[in-house]
């Protein structure tokens, strides 16, 4: 069973090169900029540590692709164009590695200064890490604002780009780490870098950076999209976001006590990162609620032949729209789940053309674009119910 649809470009604003924004020229020089410098790291121990390198960029790439499917399920109402995705991650990736590398050095040289080098390497990394961190990957987040405001429709946005820049970050880290402890052990290149990228993305990779910068990202994108609440809220949720994921970051850096057996030191690793993931998981679920009352709003004028109340129920979630399938598969076979499915994705089409033109103010008719939507679901709900008649239950 075919159902014929309308091909509708959903956004036109895909692209994320904007010549004309200064903002732009400044993230591409940024890029550029860490990129040579990860090189100048690179280069002059690449030839005696290449296997390990490149047995440390598989195992990262794996890590990149459980993160990138995550993410990519967590926006339930809009997929972000590849090429801003992209661009997060090669900021997080390039650019703040590379300017974070050198405000950590220099802070450890001066919290040397000031106490002795011992407590310096025992405290840097909770005190100069997150400072110096989280804003040059917050400020990421500020440029692509800057560079594709129109992609920043509601605060999920910024949680999902944050997310992005804190995963580029992470990975490249782990390279670092690894190059550096191939070079330092005396035995093997090899069992150096793989030792610490075994415990870089077992130990600390469910609460990493994409957490920490993920938690900047939602207070970003909530100053920047909820321009209907006060400022002074606005400005109170963005800092206090912020200093949340400070927080975060620096509870995941603080030094475990000398002297514990490993019986209490792994829990009390392994609780710490569950606290992060738990407050994360806090954050992701008032802004997955907030989607869905957007979604909500934006659809409560339509038509019940458009979308009816029990699709506003199913639509909430990407588990709840999983479940309509299965029963759909369960009374009228998988032809009616597939439809269902058809229909589910244009009526989240349908929810982002509404809310631009709602944006733009346009008070008009439907636009050739939403017509077009409106039309496949018709379409759709004519072959579904005809599937239902159809279809035999099981």
């Amino acid at each position: 069973m075919t159902v014929r649809t309308e091909r509708v470009v959903v956004e036109s604003q895909g692209a994320f090169i904007r010549l004309r924004r200064p903002a732009y020229w400044l993230f591409v020089a940024c890029l550029v900029y860490g990129l040579l410098e990860l090189g100048r790291v690179l280069s002059p121990s690449y030839g005696d540590i290449a296997t390990a390198l490149w047995a440390s960029i598989a195992i990262n790439a794996v890590l990149a692709v459980v993160f990138l499917t995550i993410l990519s399920r967590l926006d339930l109402f809009e997929r972000e164009p590849p090429t801003v995705r992209a661009a997060a991650v090669c900021w997080g990736g390039l650019a703040a590695v590379a300017f974070a590398m050198i405000a950590n050095n220099a802070a450890l040289v001066v919290l040397a200064e000031l106490t002795d080098s011992r407590w310096a390497r025992k405290w840097g990394p909770a005190i100069a890490g997150p400072l110096n961190e989280e804003w040059l990957k917050a400020l990421g987040v500020v440029l692509l604002v800057l560079i594709v405001r129109e992609h920043f429709d509601r605060s999920i946005d910024g949680l999902i780009y944050g997310a992005l820049v804190g995963l580029g970050f992470q990975v490249v880290e782990n390279l670092t780490y690894a190059i550096n402890f191939a070079v330092l052990n005396p035995n093997s290149d090899l069992s150096g870098a793989l030792s610490v990228t075994f415990t870089r993305v077992l130990v600390a990779g469910p609460w990493s950076h994409p957490l920490y910068t993920g938690a900047a990202g939602l207070g970003i994108a909530f100053f920047v999209t909820q321009t209907r609440r006060r400022l002074g809220t606005r400005v109170g949720v963005g800092v206090g976001l912020f200093a949340l994921a400070l927080g975060m970051h620096g509870l995941w850096n603080l030094p475990v006590p000398g002297g514990l057996t490993p019986a209490l030191a792994i829990p009390l690793t392994y609780g710490k990162g569950l606290i992060i993931l738990g407050l994360f998981f806090v954050l992701y679920h008032f802004a997955a609620r907030a989607e869905w009352h957007w979604f909500v709003t934006t659809m409560s004028d339509e038509d019940e032949a458009v979308i009816t109340t029990e699709d506003l129920t199913e639509m909430r979630s990407l588990r709840s729209r999983r479940k309509a399938r299965k029963r759909a598969a369960k009374r009228w076979g998988k032809p009616a789940a597939h439809l269902l499915r058809k229909l589910q994705r244009e009526l989240v089409n349908l929810a982002t053309l509404v809310a631009r033109d709602q944006r733009r103010g346009e008070q008009a008719p439907d636009g050739p674009d939403v017509a077009a939507v409106k039309r496949n679901i018709t379409a759709i709900r004519t072959e579904l119910a005809e599937a239902k008649r159809t279809g035999s239950p099981k």
